[in-house]
């Protein structure tokens, strides 16, 4: 048993001063009280604020949660660091075996307490456009079918809580239905869809779109696309990469004045190469060049982002005019409601989860908690 204290964000607002008590992974007080054992007491000058959820993460540090059973694990006791509690491994166009082993190796994952939480994968590619593959790699693109659905998608629907698809590449809308029936969560993205396009896909199940204005038909005023419904739409949540290169930050500002934050999530979108020095590499079969935040293919196109959470809420609330109260909210309460695990995680409440990550003044991880356990400290 131990406790916090200082000023929370939570659930969208800010209150000053206040006493957090943590005990066996729960939150089980949050009042002005002190705390009777002033031995366990941890004093934030900074912020305390619900642990930060990534629902679009590839991998961090250089592993990619794609290489291997064991990049399962160097990433979940990396993520923490970057306030990041809970995430969805995330997959990239692969051969379907290459995607099946990710598959099996997320269903059997074991948490240590070290780590953040695996709330399942989100599957990005192969079922895109070939259109829109960004870094994805074109060969490997297919078309939704009912058969990939039920022979790969199906029966790991247990451990799939999302997959991006490219609406116009689906075989049969009830493909969609079917996989929503199941709890999978869809999201457009890597498309050339229509405005009719995702109209349809809305109708049978399509709730979210995959990093929005990037890999996918634009907003053009006699020929809206997707990134023209992911604003017409309200059913749809839209992620988006914070980072000032994926997309300008006016235009962050302004997907978040039409859909505010509760049908927007921040999201990092890191490809694991978030370490690297500027220059260039050819790294998992692509020839890469990283300057900065900017990591491209030597060709051009973007691959991927190299920011991580921490970053992208800070550049959120710094450059796009986002508050910081709905910037800690589009960071870990939106994506856990997009993907329907809220019930006990994302809020500052007593009988919620203790995950929780505390930002310095500078807006910078002074320490997270997952799980109840003090899993990073700065310093």
């Amino acid at each position: 048993m131990y406790y916090l204290k200082g000023d929370i964000i939570t659930d969208g607002q800010r209150f000053a001063n206040k006493t957090i008590g943590i005990s066996n992974g729960k939150v089980f007080y949050v009042g002005e009280d002190e705390p009777i054992d002033v031995r366990n007491l941890y004093i934030t000058k900074g912020v305390i604020c619900p642990g930060f959820v990534d629902i679009h993460v590839h991998g961090v540090s250089g592993d990619d949660f794609m290489d291997s059973a064991a990049a399962f694990d160097k990433i979940a006791e990396r993520l923490p660091r970057y306030g990041v509690t809970s995430f969805l491994a995330t997959s990239r166009t692969a051969d379907l075996s290459d995607l099946e082993d990710f598959l099996l190796h997320a269903e059997r994952f074991e948490r240590k307490p070290s780590y953040a939480s695996l709330l399942g994968v989100h599957v990005e590619g192969p079922w895109i456009s070939p259109a829109c593959p960004g870094a994805q790699k074109s060969s490997l693109i297919r078309r939704l079918t009912a058969e990939d659905a039920h022979r790969i998608i199906l029966p790991h629907s247990n451990i799939i809580s999302l997959i991006t698809i490219a609406p116009e590449e689906v075989e049969d809308p009830e493909v969609l239905h079917q996989l929503c029936s199941h709890g999978i969560r869809l999201s457009a993205g890597h498309t050339n869809a229509s405005l009719e396009d995702v109209r349809l896909a809305v109708k049978h199940g399509l709730r979210q779109i995959t990093h929005t204005f990037n890999a996918m038909s634009p907003v053009h005023h006699r020929s809206p696309g997707t990134a023209a419904a992911a604003l017409i739409f309200e059913e749809l949540m839209c992620e988006i990469i914070p980072d000032g290169l994926h997309v300008h930050p006016e235009m962050i500002g302004f997907l978040y004045k039409v859909k505010g934050r509760e049908k927007m999530m921040l999201i990092s979108d890191c490809t694991g190469y978030n370490n690297l020095e500027d220059g260039e590499y050819f790294l998992r079969g692509k020839h890469l060049v990283k300057e900065g935040n900017s990591l491209r293919l030597k060709d051009g196109p973007l691959a991927g982002s190299a920011i991580t959470m921490d970053r992208g809420v800070k550049y959120a609330v710094e450059h796009c005019g986002v508050s910081l109260e709905d910037a800690v909210y589009m960071a870990g309460k939106s994506p856990l409601k997009a993907i329907g695990k809220d019930a006990v995680k994302g809020s500052i409440k007593e009988g919620f989860d203790a995950d929780l990550v505390v930002l310095d003044e500078e807006l910078r991880v002074e320490m997270t908690i997952a799980g109840g356990e003090i899993v990073y400290k700065n310093g």
